[in-house]
Formats: structure tokens, sequence, C-alpha cells
């Protein structure tokens, strides 16, 4: 054998070998009462599924199966459970599959794996749900930067097949996805992916409800309220609360403790917000005190600013990947942030390093976050919010920012730390106060916070 006729053996095993590494049809698992929310996308989806269980009601009146479904929300907000969920309570068989199971370096590859996936679809004739989790792995736009041409027949050969079944074929496609804008148009048009179901993070209420349901069957602290606790948690997903419920029953059992408390719950959220604490992390003593004052600045600007939420936690333990230390907010479930708002957020940012300015008279690396943050809400400001007089309600994000937008930018934000370091430095009393007690106790709460800062500070300043 020559080879060429090796190399063909060599490809045709590969490729047979692949085809078995995706998942069998099986029966999903799973609940709708382990969902909280979601009202209107359970229902919406349920129509769809019912479609492939009793066509007939729905093809008296010409009703078409979407081909496609497009789920799309950040990770976490239950796109993937929701579909094993609903499936399993219809009773209906799924193929689970992701889409970087289709991504390989030879060509011809993941077509060969899309062709396998839809004739096994075809053969379950009651009805199937194919379901493709990470669908941009798969299906982001072609010619872009990161497309192969391996990429691009995987996706044409979706395309194909997306096109090549019927209502009678009783399949529908699920896609999952965190960033639909990179998908490609063809692949989002209708009659491939009709529908597109927006998943967002849960409200109060529902937070309260997945509290409730996560900490059910164990024993738990009277002075632990689901309320409270949603209060606590705005922006969280369905599994960063999960994660939270599951890492404070993990606090309660290293703890020894025999049921669970709000120490081991508010814990959990420091650690799954922010990180876990890392004492041997540490800093000298010489930098403890400049982070000490650092996180003062922050805290005291928060007190101060009419449009903010007060410090709740103040620490200098590091914790996670680079923090040296924190200050907490009482944080708000808003959507909408005014001018106001924005402009006092910025000056509590900036609040760190002018505080060490205002003690050492010089900077150090230690705000390279806070800059970072600052930066990105500065260009939303001009470049993509409309908020700057000048500029007006125009958007440029993405163009290159030219001498003169660049200076405006700069104007703007040596504006507010002007504005920051009048306020800090009329106070700077209270910076070495607040920074010699984070010496003392490492972590100070709102209490302790009050104690030190006069009450006619409080929510005194706006921009």
């Amino acid at each position: 054998m020559n080879m060429l006729g090796v190399y063909l053996l060599l490809f045709i095993a590969y490729t047979w070998y692949n085809r078995k590494r995706t998942r069998p049809i099986k029966k999903p698992e799973g609940s709708l009462q382990r969902i909280v929310g979601l009202a209107s996308v359970k229902e919406e989806l349920r129509h769809y599924m019912d479609f492939i269980k009793d066509k007939k009601k729905y093809e008296q009146f010409k009703i078409r199966l979407p081909r496609g479904i497009l789920l799309i929300g950040p990770p976490g907000t239950g796109k993937t459970l929701l579909v094993k969920s609903l499936a399993a309570s219809i009773d209906i068989p799924v193929i689970h599959t992701s889409g970087s199971e289709f991504v390989e370096k030879y060509v011809g590859v993941g077509a060969s794996r899309v062709r396998d996936l839809f004739e096994r679809a075809r053969r379950e004739k009651a009805g199937c749900i194919i379901f493709i989790d990470e669908i941009d792995s798969i299906g982001k736009e072609r010619n872009s930067r990161s497309s192969t041409s391996e990429h691009d027949s995987t996706l044409n050969q979706l395309l194909v097949e997306m096109d090549g079944f019927e209502s009678a074929d009783n399949i529908i496609v699920f896609g999952a996805t965190n960033s639909a804008q990179n998908l490609d148009s063809a692949l989002m048009r209708s009659g491939r992916f009709d529908k597109k179901v927006f998943f967002d993070a849960p409200n109060k209420q529902e937070r309260a409800e997945m509290f409730l349901l996560d900490l059910s069957g164990i024993p738990v602290d009277v002075d632990v309220k689901a309320d409270a606790l949603s209060v606590l948690t705005p922006g969280l997903t369905g599994a960063d609360i999960t994660n939270i419920c599951n890492q404070a029953k993990i606090n309660m059992v290293m703890a020894k403790a025999d049921h669970v408390g709000l120490a081991h719950i508010q814990t959990a959220i420091d650690e799954v917000v922010i990180g876990r604490e890392k004492p041997e992390r540490k800093a000298s003593p010489v930098e403890l005190r400049r982070i000490a004052f650092h996180e003062a600045g922050h805290a005291i600007m928060s007190f101060a600013m009419k449009h903010t939420s007060a410090p709740i936690k103040v620490s200098i333990l590091p914790r996670g990947e680079a923090a040296l230390g924190f200050s907490q907010s009482n944080p708000e479930d808003k959507k909408l942030f005014e001018q106001s708002a924005i402009t006092s957020r910025l000056c509590v940012l900036l609040g760190g390093r002018v505080a060490e300015h205002i003690m050492y008279g010089d900077y150090s690396s230690g705000a390279h976050d806070d800059i970072e943050k600052v930066t990105t809400l500065v260009r939303q400001w001009f470049l993509t919010w409309g908020m700057d007089a000048e500029l007006g309600p125009l958007n440029y994000r993405g163009e290159t920012l030219d001498e003169s937008m660049m200076k405006r930018l700069q104007d703007f934000i040596k504006g507010l730390e002007q504005f920051t370091y009048k306020i800090l430095k009329a106070n700077k009393r209270y910076i070495i106060r607040l920074g010699e007690l984070l010496l003392e106790k490492e972590t100070i709460v709102s209490e302790d916070i009050e104690r030190v800062l006069p009450k006619e500070l409080k929510s005194k300043h706006s921009v």
C-alpha cells in the first residue's frame, strides 16, 4: 500500500473515532422546580417543545415548527438547565453537544460530525432536540481574523443541515451563547435560528427564591433571611448563588458547626464575588500601611458622595488573584446609571490613589485595577453613552481617538481627580484614623466606619 493509501486510512479511522466521541441520545434529567424565575421564557419554550409531542394541534393552523432557537444570555443564567428540564418535563430525547466538539485542525472532520449529528436526530421518529452549547465556537462570523478553512467548512455544513430538515422531521435545534454579536449573519437569519430568547440575571425576588431553594433541606440559623441575602447579591446569576450556598455549607463543615449561619454565607459571598482570603500573601508592614490608607480613601469617598452607596466592609487582607485589599459598598440593584451616579463612582475609584498621594506625595502601582475601571467608564461616558455635551449623543466606539478627543477625556478625569483631592485633603485626619483602624483590625464594617467618620460628611458632596 502506498503512502497516500495509508494517510487515507488514517483519516477515515480518525473521523470514525471522533464520531464516536459525540454524546449519545438520552432522556434528559432535571426538574422545572429546580429553576426559579424565567416564567415568560419557560412558557415560550414549552410551546415549541409541545409542538414536537402534539404537532397535529399546530399543523391544523399551518403553524411551522421553528428550526432553531437561540438562547442568549450571560453564563450561569440557566440556558442549559432550562432546555434539559423542559425536555424532561415533556419527555423529549436530547442530543447535547458543545460547539467546541466540532472544532478540529483537520479539514472535513467538523463537517462530518455535523452530518452525523443530524442523521442521528432524524432517526428519532418521535422527535428530538439538538442542543449545541457555546454555539459561537462553530458559529462565529466567517472571514474573521480567527476564522479558518476548517471552521468555515463546519459552519457551512451546519447551515446546509438546518436548511435540509422539515417540520415532519420533528427536530428543533437549540443553540446557547453569551456572545451573539459574533455569530455569522447567515446563521442568525429567519429560517435557521427563527427565534431568539434572552436570559437575564435574576432580580431581587428571584435571588431570594434561589437562596431558599439551595438552602432547603439543611439546618439554617434563624438569622439567615433570604430577602436580606438577595440584597447583598445584585447582578449575580443562579449559578453564582448555587455556588455561594454550596460554599456556605463547606464553611459550616470546616467550622464543625451543625447548621449554616449568617457568617458562613457572608464569607461565601465574599469568596465568590471577591475571592478567598490569602493571608500568606500579606504585604510587609510598610506596604500594608500604604494599602490601609488607600482603602480608607475609597471608603471616605464612598461615604461622602451623595450618589453612591455607603461602604459596608473594608479590608487590607489579600483576596483572589491580585487584590491586596478591598472596599465594598452596599450593592444596588440598578440597570440605569445617571450622570451624577457615574461621576460619583469615578470619584470613589480615584479615592485610593488620591489618598496615597496625600499621605506619601507619590503614587504606587496598587491602583492598577481602579485605573482600568476608570478608563472603561470614561470611554463609555464619551464614546458610547453620549454624555459629553460637545461630542453629543453619538456612538464613537471602535474609532481611534484623535488628539482633541483624547484631551477632552484627560481634562474630564483630571477635573474629577482634583475634586476628589479637595475632599480627601480636607479630611486627611479621617484617612489616618480609618487607616490605623484597618491596621489594627484588618477588616472593618459599616458600624466601625460610621464611628470614625462624622455624620455631617455622609452623602454631602456631588459633582
